[in-house]
């Protein structure tokens, strides 16, 4: 074997270790993740709500992804950006445990009826659902300054201005 076919193969090994070393990482993490929030009041009341079982969560597929948002549910499976494995644990548990659980079992149940436009994202009926579940969530793990934050990013990030943002910032707190 000459040694440009020997150093691609021991390149290809070192990559796909790498690979394998991260999903195994990645798995980790999800895990601890979905055991604090089988625990957490706001998913539980979910769950009854939705007449789930909490052990509901165990059998969704996550995963730590090169995506474009924050993260997603595309049909019952929920994807997290990839960068967010760095930061807090509580940023992550806002998106999983907060939103996109609520997502997949709004879809499980039949509420979601395609993709949202985004100039429309957020007076659809099911985004102010995981919006105000995901903020009751944060409420239990983060600090009333870091939640004010998130909101005015997130209107921000809408480009939502003037009293249109009055309005949604209200109806996103009305349930706190």
């Amino acid at each position: 074997m000459n040694y440009k076919q020997l150093s691609q193969n021991r390149i290809k090994k070192a990559h796909f270790n790498r690979i394998k070393r991260l999903e195994e990482k990645y798995s980790d993490r999800i895990k601890f993740l979905k055991s604090i929030i089988k625990k957490d009041k706001v998913y539980l009341d979910k769950c009854k709500e939705y007449d789930r079982e909490p052990s509901f969560i165990d059998d969704v597929n996550v995963y730590f992804s090169p995506i474009d948002v924050s993260a997603k549910t595309v049909n019952g499976e929920i994807f997290l950006n990839e960068n967010l494995f760095n930061e807090p644990i509580e940023k992550q548990l806002r998106y999983l445990g907060g939103h996109e659980i609520i997502h997949v079992m709004q879809q499980e149940a039949g509420k979601v009826n395609g993709k949202v436009d985004k100039e429309d994202y957020l007076d659809d009926p099911n985004e102010q659902e995981a919006f105000k579940t995901q903020l009751k969530f944060q409420c239990e793990h983060e600090s009333a300054e870091e939640i004010q934050d998130y909101i005015e990013n997130l209107l921000d990030h809408h480009d939502i201005r003037g009293k249109e943002r009055e309005e949604k910032a209200k109806i996103l707190v009305e349930d706190l």
